[in-house]
């Protein structure tokens, strides 16, 4: 038998012990995963799931379900996650559950060469309690017979399982009389023999029935009359007893002239409808909900933000998203009592799937038990024009504080790219004037000429780029495509202005793949080119002349310019993009800081995308890629 084998056997085995002890066990990995769980576990947490169906399961997930079935949910929570944490095992702990059972719980590490490996859980249901229906069942019948029940001032009375009354006190019929004739009789038989009208005897039976059938506590009230014949309000609790068979076969109820409270409780109902129609008027979202988080008061104005027509009352994860940590770190810090009230902003989608933001003040519920918990209020302001407004104002703060530097880099810019060459031409037109003045050959004179004419064409070009970006900023530049054959744009454009360039380089060019005729806005293509290509010549002077390489592949077509120049710093290279931004490293070499900009806005005009690698003292490659 190889160990595998031996392993299941000895587990099943182990299975087969658990399984056969009437506590509740839990075994979990050191990681919370659920190994093992016996039937005696599902049993006592009402899990309807056989136990094979929740191994594997996260016990903190199933912790968080498991523990609204405590008096105090985040207490039971917080007590597992410090006993995991303390590694201290823990015998008899007691635990108080809202349906008024009492658990005790054991705890142990499972612990192997100071190594934690697991954690073992076991609860047990109070033994008194499983009792506890038997004994008063006893009880009752000890004393129900008693002298003590006839002096009871309120109404006593007990029927057999055929509704027939067993026994009535003084209370309930004063008259000797009625009270001997009563007893083996109906509701119906009694009222049918005094002629009394049976319609309360009906409700009455209704109960009985309910009672019987149901064996459980029923309750039910109604007008009556007091000794004195005064009109007054009863109510009447009935409670069934079993037999050892576990057949209803008593009814022992007793009634209780609830007037005055009844009467305090109409007013208390009216100070609770003026309160609700207050709240219903405002229009802040309100809620309540009980310390298990079950809703159970929604005002008008929350259902007009989330609901639609119809929608049931429900836990507040229905309306409010677990995914919301800070707010029900907040709703769970309330709960347990650490703060008094807490409060935030939370985003929540309306019932018109769009977003809405809310200032949300949560505090604690009111309640009549000081030992109980009492829920929370919630509080719900509608704050989404203030943060429509507040995003605006930051949105202008910034585009201001933009505008502020492109206002100062334009000047910067402007101040630069003027002052320079008008001081040459300024200085220039003197030399002119002076070689004139004393007669200096028109050939000495031309160098100087040829000077300015350079300047005025880099100033006119720094004005074409401001106008071009006007221009683009203002939507009046259009797009108009034509198909044309790209190499023999780019060989024109190269024999025209870059065989050679001003400094006696010559531009290599390098196509691979096959043509495709393709439309491109013709202007357009021309400034990408031109821009890129004198960049690529102007910042690797003295060096190895720049390559245009084509590539025509299946979908896209890229061409790329290649430099062997400065390079650009890596920090550059994404605000290349933005008006009037240049690298670090450009030294005396003139530039506005706008060519890019255009030549941006010019690709995507193409649906295409441009990227740029670079390496300082190395090299440059911008690469254009347009789809076909």
């Amino acid at each position: 038998m190889n160990n595998e084998n031996f392993y299941n056997i000895e587990k099943d085995k182990l299975k087969l012990i658990l399984n056969s002890f009437s506590d509740a066990i839990l075994l979990e990995s050191k990681d919370r995963i659920i190994e093992f769980v016996n039937e005696g576990f599902c049993n006592l947490f009402k899990i309807k799931l056989p136990p094979e169906t929740v191994l594997g399961s996260n016990c903190e997930e199933g912790v968080i379900g498991a523990s609204f079935q405590f008096k105090n949910p985040s207490k039971f929570i917080y007590r597992i996650e410090e006993l995991i944490e303390d590694r201290v095992p823990v015998k008899g702990e007691q635990l108080n559950l809202r349906d008024g059972r009492i658990f005790y719980r054991d705890y142990n590490p499972i612990v192997l060469n100071g190594q934690i490996l697991g954690h073992l859980w076991i609860y047990k249901e109070d033994p008194q309690q499983l009792h506890f229906a038997f004994e008063q069942k006893k009880q009752l019948e000890q004393i129900m017979y008693q002298e003590i029940l006839e002096n009871i001032p309120i109404d006593i009375f007990i029927l057999n399982a055929q509704k027939q009354y067993i026994f009535v006190n003084k209370h309930t019929l004063p008259d000797e009389r009625k009270r001997k004739f009563i007893i083996g009789k109906t509701d119906a038989e009694y009222h049918k023999y005094y002629s009394i009208n049976n319609d309360k005897a009906d409700v009455k039976e209704v109960h009985f029935d309910k009672a019987l059938n149901d064996g459980e506590v029923n309750y039910f009230e109604l007008n009556a009359n007091d000794l004195l014949g005064n009109e007054c309000y009863k109510r009447t609790t009935i409670y069934p007893v079993v037999d050892e068979n576990g057949i209803v076969d008593k009814l022992v109820a007793y009634s209780i002239d609830i007037t005055v409270e009844k009467e305090a409780e109409d007013k208390f109902n009216e100070i609770i409808k003026q309160y609700i129609h207050a709240l219903n008027s405002i229009n802040d979202v309100v809620f309540i909900a009980n310390e298990s988080l079950e809703v159970n008061f929604l005002n008008d104005a929350f259902n007009n933000h989330f609901l639609e027509d119809g929608v049931e009352l429900g836990n507040i994860f229905k309306y409010i998203p677990f995914q919301k940590p800070d707010f029900y770190k907040d709703v769970f810090s309330v709960l347990s009592e650490d703060e008094d009230n807490k409060g935030g902003r939370i985003s929540l989608k309306n019932k018109d799937n769009g977003q809405s933001w809310y200032k949300y003040n949560i505090r604690k519920g009111v309640s009549n038990n000081e030992n109980k918990q009492s829920g929370i209020v919630a509080v719900l302001n509608d704050i989404t024009e203030e943060v429509v407004l507040e995003e605006n104002l930051l949105e202008v703060v910034k585009r201001e504080k933009e505008l502020n530097e492109l206002k100062s880099a334009f000047v910067n810019m402007v101040s630069h790219e003027m002052r320079t060459p008008l001081a040459i031409i300024s200085s220039c037109a003197e030399i002119i004037q002076m070689m004139l003045a004393s007669g200096k050959p028109t050939a000495d004179i031309e160098s100087y000429t040829n000077h300015i004419l350079s300047e005025v064409e880099r100033m006119t070009t720094f004005m074409n780029d401001i106008l071009m970006i006007s221009k683009i900023e203002a939507g009046k530049i259009e797009f108009n495509p034509e198909e044309i054959s790209l190499i023999s744009f780019v060989n024109e454009l190269i024999k025209k202005s870059y065989s050679p360039w001003k400094d006696d380089r010559t531009l290599h060019l390098v196509v691979k793949g096959n043509e495709r005729i393709f439309p491109f806005d013709v202007k357009m293509l021309r400034h990408i080119l031109q821009n890129l290509i004198e960049n690529s010549f102007k910042y690797s002077p003295n060096k190895q002349a720049p390559t245009l390489r084509l590539r025509y592949s299946n979908s896209y077509i890229t061409f790329s310019v290649i430099d062997n120049g400065i390079g650009i710093h890596p920090e550059d290279i994404q605000k290349l993009f933005s008006s009037f931004a240049r690298g670090r490293n450009v030294g005396s070499i003139s530039g506005t800081g706008i060519g890019l900009v255009v030549v941006k806005y010019f690709v995507d005009q193409h649906k295409g995308s441009i990227r740029i690698k670079s390496k300082l003292n190395v090299g440059t490659i911008f690469s254009i890629k347009i789809p076909y």
